[in-house]
């Protein structure tokens, strides 16, 4: 064995062994009271509104809360930036929620044959605020920061959305039944938390084995 051959087997080696990837399952189930079917009053552009709209803050299916961002911090692991859409129809956001690594680009559309305002808050700052007067238009806006995003429609006060711009991978947003299944996810012990847009964040520690899945449950209220 040469010298270089040696040092490079050395230092294989010394190299801590890489972790095994498992899954993470679960839901996020809904302990309130059961939750009506709520709407919202519009106040103009109703041609293309409607009267009335649902309202969609808390959504609950089979025992599980929708629009919950689940996800499993691992110290190290970074997302790549991507590009997404929030698109207007019928007077509300597609999709609602949505998670997006630093980085990414928001490609904001105006699928309504009216004005739409779509105004972006970092907390109490704006982030960016887009008036979408043409129907079809599309604008991309860069999301730089981590945090949320909050979107509102100066237009239409009913219209909300939200985006959690987060650093992890593993991450994804409840759907029906308030399920979810993250693969690929490195065996350890993790932080793992679920964002509402309603009723914030919770945490919780959890075992991810090198095969097989892990069971993980939140709760809201």
């Amino acid at each position: 064995m040469n010298a270089r051959s040696a040092a490079v087997a050395t230092l294989l080696l010394l190299a801590p062994p890489l972790a095994r990837a498992g899954e993470v399952r679960g839901q996020v189930r809904w302990n309130g009271a059961a939750a009506a079917s709520a709407t919202v009053e519009t106040d103009r552009d109703q041609s293309v509104c409607g009267q009335r709209v649902a309202e969609e803050s808390v959504l609950v299916s089979e025992g599980g809360l929708e629009n919950v961002v689940v996800r499993i911090e691992v110290p190290g692991a970074r997302s790549a930036p991507r590009t997404l859409v929030l698109d207007q129809q019928g007077c509300r956001y597609r999709p609602r929620v949505q998670a997006a690594a630093p980085g990414s680009t928001l490609e904001l559309r105006n699928g309504d044959p009216v004005l739409h305002n779509v105004h972006g808050y970092a907390g109490a700052a704006t982030a960016f605020n887009v008036p979408m007067p043409t129907p079809g238009g599309r604008t991309p806006r860069q999301l730089a920061r981590p945090g949320v995003i909050r979107i509102a429609c100066d237009v239409h006060g009913w219209m909300s959305a939200s985006i959690l711009v987060t650093d992890t991978p593993h991450v994804l947003v409840t759907g029906k039944g308030g399920r979810f299944e993250l693969k690929d996810v490195p065996a350890g012990t993790w932080q793992a938390v679920a964002w509402h847009e309603k009723y914030g964040e919770k945490r919780l520690v959890i075992e991810v084995p090198s095969a097989g899945a892990a069971t993980l449950t939140f709760s809201y209220p």
